[in-house]
């Protein structure tokens, strides 16, 4: 079937559901008839008009506007999207600046409220609110269901600081449903998490997305580090989902010299445009290593893609979402806005960013990640399924491959190693996150005379905070105690412990270089940056 024939079909269906959904309406139906009317020509307009005219019941289009309209998006690609007014207000907010909030993004999966997101050092993550988390009940509200909206949502949610929200969960791994407390706040957007020098010559930043200040935040964050020694830098886009392109191009600007391509945009009704890079980068000469994962997505992979088919950078990690199609966003006079795609992105040597979708098939799309779980590629790189039919080549004639996502020159599997059934009971519950938020409490006057994370840290070296933490959860969930430990686990879990410690006093900038012992992705950058012969591979000039 063709897809004008396809469309067709897909709006004489919308006017059915309209007209049935009618009947329990009771108000006019002019709007509708001035929205809808002139979208498929005479047909629409003359069924519309003969509803407004002669129907036997007077018709309301306010409640059952945005229900269409979205009905049709859905049928679209994964990434088209319709808000309603409140809607685009909220969305805008994690790019723009500062909103109060209990610091969490989601979506709508299979009528099921799904974090994506949890923004650091927000009321969520410290209240231990995890990725993939699945949104139960708000306040004793229910909130699963088709008749669940996300307005619905937003509104029990959202508050102002200080206020409490009690929230009721699915996690994976936990058999019973979790209830947490989480006490709203401001969120503050700051799209550079952390950068700190990881050693002696090397620099680490963490870009959470791509933001209206990301330009200013990563000048400020590089001119911080090469104050202090600065010679080589691990530059982190695990878990960034994306942001404003333009703020992605100057960064991939930065390592690349004059005229270089960047991405290329082409779509069905939009002719190649293509992004270079406008003059010659500021740190076109330092080695590089870009760490990603299957959460990076969007204009973190449009950077990976340009770094890697320009030879300018080492990609390590895992293979990247997959998310490269172009939206452009439409507004309408009442506040709501369409988010539509015209475009696909591509990069350098033409490898095409999205992964295969199929039209309307939108909770599947957002669910992929479990597949690639399932069949074992977060663990092994030879699981992870590369068209190999789509072969291209990079700046130096490197073999590289199409079909979704980026996928790294060095693969790092998820580090599931160490965890015993102690220590995966009592993170899955936030016990640690609990816990270090009260030692904290505790001892703040203590630690407010300390002025580097590091004297901190030290100090809780000393304090045998495992045997702390047991005391804590045998009075919490005495029948964890009895779970299995490890050596490597308990080590861990201390490990974390004391990050989560230095956080509550120093923030991210405590955190990471803590938590850093435990990341096994990053010690790897670490090393692979500091070796001259691998970095040689990449076309540093």
């Amino acid at each position: 079937m063709s897809g004008r024939r396809v469309l067709i079909a897909l709006l004489l269906l919308l006017v059915a559901l309209i007209a049935a959904v009618y009947l329990l309406e009771k108000r006019s139906a002019s709007r509708f008839t001035r929205l809808f009317g002139t979208l498929q020509g005479d047909k629409l307009h003359a069924i519309m008009e003969a509803v407004e005219k002669d129907y036997v019941d007077s018709v309301s289009a306010d409640s059952i506007e945005n229900r269409v309209i979205n009905l049709f998006v859905q049928q679209l690609d994964p990434h088209s999207e319709y808000f309603s007014a409140e809607q685009m207000a909220v969305v805008a907010e994690p790019l723009r600046g500062d909103f109060d909030g209990i610091g969490v993004t989601y979506n709508m999966v299979t009528d099921t409220v799904v974090v994506q997101s949890v923004i650091a050092g927000g009321p969520s993550e410290r209240a231990g609110i995890l990725m993939g988390d699945r949104f139960l009940s708000v306040d004793g509200h229910r909130i699963i269901g088709k008749n669940v909206t996300t307005d619905s949502v937003m509104h029990l949610l959202r508050g102002p600081r200080g206020t409490k929200v009690v929230v009721g969960l699915e996690r994976k791994g936990v058999k019973d449903s979790l209830s947490i407390e989480i006490t709203r706040d401001r969120i503050p957007i700051n799209s550079i998490e952390v950068a700190y020098m990881a050693d002696e010559f090397t620099g680490v930043i963490r870009l959470s997305r791509f933001s209206q200040t990301t330009p200013r935040d990563f000048q400020e964050a590089i001119l911080k580090l090469a104050s202090q020694g600065m010679q080589r830098l691990v530059f982190d886009l695990r878990r960034n989902g994306g942001g404003f392109l333009e703020a992605a191009c100057f960064i991939a600007m930065q390592f690349l010299q004059e005229g270089q391509l960047i991405v290329y945009t082409e779509g069905r009704s939009r002719p190649r445009q293509e992004i270079r890079s406008e003059g010659e980068g500021i740190l076109r000469n330092i080695p590089l290593v870009l760490l990603v994962d299957e959460f990076s997505a969007s204009s973190s992979e449009i950077v990976a893609g340009a770094m890697q088919d320009n030879d300018r950078a080492l990609i390590v990690g895992r293979r990247t979402f997959g998310k490269g199609l172009v939206q452009e966003q439409r507004l309408f006079p009442d506040g709501s806005g369409l988010r539509l795609t015209v475009a696909r992105y591509y990069t350098p040597s033409g490898r095409c960013i999205q992964k295969p979708y199929k039209l309307g098939e939108g909770d599947k799309y957002a669910e992929e990640w479990v597949a690639r779980w399932e069949r074992g590629e977060f663990m092994h790189s030879d699981s992870v399924h590369q068209d190999t039919l789509q072969r291209f080549t990079t700046a130096s004639g490197r073999v590289v491959y199409g079909g979704g996502g980026i996928m790294p020159d060095v693969f790092i599997p998820l580090d599931t190693l160490g965890y015993a059934p102690y220590y995966k009971a009592v993170t899955n519950r936030g016990l640690p996150i609990r816990f270090a938020q009260r030692y904290v409490d505790k001892y703040r006057d203590a630690f407010a005379h300390y002025t580097d994370w590091k004297d901190l840290d030290t100090r809780l070296r000393h304090e045998n905070l495992l045997q702390r933490f047991g005391e804590f959860v045998r009075a919490e969930n005495p029948e964890m105690v009895r779970l299995q430990h490890s050596t490597k686990s308990d080590k861990n879990l201390e490990i974390q412990i004391r990050a989560l410690i230095v956080r509550g006093i120093f923030d991210s900038a405590g955190y990471y270089p803590v938590i850093q012992e435990l990341d096994n992705e990053l010690q790897q950058a670490l090393e692979l940056v500091a070796k001259p012969k691998v970095m040689a591979l990449q076309n540093v000039q």
